[in-house]
């Protein structure tokens, strides 16, 4: 304890939510899924852990949400930890954790004291784009439409995100069920923004927004049927659906799985640039 005496953790609640706010609108571009979580939360169910020095400044944060931690960190990585919150968090369900890779890394050390270990990691590049004039035009191929998805799609849609989660965001494809797929689509269409890519009256590639932050939004699930791709419609639709969001005033972020090199080379080539090594590491 003598090692930070200027230090302390402590819990943050709704009345209090100015205090994470604060870094977490400083950090935004590098935390957009972090933001959304908090802007979101349940106070009741999720938890916002801030460290404070001398009771002025928050200096770093630790959300909990939905059985996944998301540290802010502002690049420290080195932490007392109070014996209060090591009890937290051996005491909640922790199935991963989310956020640049150092900040997980360090996050990673944290947890090892009380016996909870990665079970697999996963490594992105966080990309970003903050102004209109940024992007790159992209010629649109011959016969696309591009425009906004209605709930009438969902029926169309489903194999397309079906595809999408099998491989790029479930762990095993056996866990995929159709019926939350649905749910998830329809919760897509009514509350983010989901853009759809029509060729000859079928609906051959997606992406949306999946998290917005105070004045950022994070795009994803960009998907292209098989016997669509190489004509140009991924590059199309992230340029249309990304300058659609910029005129907002908003950034643009994303991260792409830093195996996944044609997916990197088409985010570029719409303008964004890396800006950090971004991780999700899933726990035993």
């Amino acid at each position: 304890m003598d090692t930070f005496p200027l230090y302390r953790w402590w819990k943050a609640h709704e009345i209090e939510r100015i205090w994470p706010e604060t870094i977490l609108k400083k950090q935004e571009r590098y935390c957009v899924s972090a933001c959304s979580r908090f802007k979101n939360m349940n106070f009741a169910e999720d938890h916002a852990w801030v460290l404070s020095s001398e009771g002025k400044s928050v200096t770093a944060l630790l959300i909990h949400s939905q059985s996944s931690l998301f540290p802010v960190f502002c690049g420290q990585t080195e932490f007392y930890i109070p014996a209060f919150l090591y009890r937290f968090l051996k005491n909640i369900h922790i199935h991963a954790l989310h956020g640049l890779k150092q900040e997980t890394e360090t996050l990673e050390e944290i947890l090892k004291p009380i016996g909870i270990y990665a079970k697999e990691r996963h490594d992105y590049n966080l990309m970003s784009i903050d102004s209109i004039h940024e992007t790159i035009g992209v010629k649109i191929p011959k016969g696309l439409v591009l425009r906004w998805a209605v709930l009438d799609d969902i029926d169309e849609l489903t194999p397309l995100q079906e595809a999408y989660q099998k491989e790029e965001v479930l762990r095993n494809p056996n866990d995929y069920s159709r019926h939350v797929c649905r749910l998830g689509l329809k919760k897509q269409i009514e509350q983010d923004k989901t853009l759809v890519a029509v060729v000859g009256g079928k609906i051959a590639g997606k992406i949306n927004t999946n998290a917005f932050a105070y004045n950022s939004y994070q795009i994803g699930g960009v998907y292209v049927l098989p016997e669509y791709r190489m004509l140009g419609i991924a590059g199309s639709m992230t340029t249309a659906f990304t300058r659609l969001l910029l005129q907002e005033g908003k950034g643009v972020s994303l991260f792409v799985k830093q195996s996944n090199k044609p997916a990197e080379r088409v985010y570029k080539r719409c303008g964004f640039k890396k800006i950090a090594d971004y991780r999700i590491v899933y726990m035993n």
